[in-house]
């Protein structure tokens, strides 16, 4: 088979099947990286900022400026969603104004 017929019938470009035909070794494909995890210090650094009732861009700039910690503002209202639930979970269950089934 001709590398045009090959090209014609995978719909590839030519030049990208000469190079898979002449490579004796196939590229490994890319992992995602991953993103730094943070660690427990900057973690505890971070909840604490959330308790002070701090949105997601202040803590994200006290970070950015102050602590050097770089971290994405999706990340931080990622972590403040989940705190403040949490929170409002577990001050439900332990009110004594909740309705008991019967």
């Amino acid at each position: 088979m001709t590398v045009r017929a090959i090209s014609a019938e995978w719909l590839v470009p030519r030049w990208l099947v000469r190079r898979v035909l002449n490579s004796s070794i196939f590229p490994a494909r890319s992992t995602r990286r991953r993103r730094t995890a943070l660690d427990d210090q900057d973690q505890k650094l971070i909840t604490a900022m959330i308790n002070k009732g701090m949105g997601a861009k202040e803590i994200w700039t006290e970070l950015m400026d102050i602590h050097d910690i770089s971290v994405s503002i999706a990340n931080l209202q990622i972590m403040a969603t989940k705190q403040r639930r949490t929170a409002q979970n577990q001050q439900r269950r332990l009110s004594p104004d909740r309705p008991k089934a019967s």
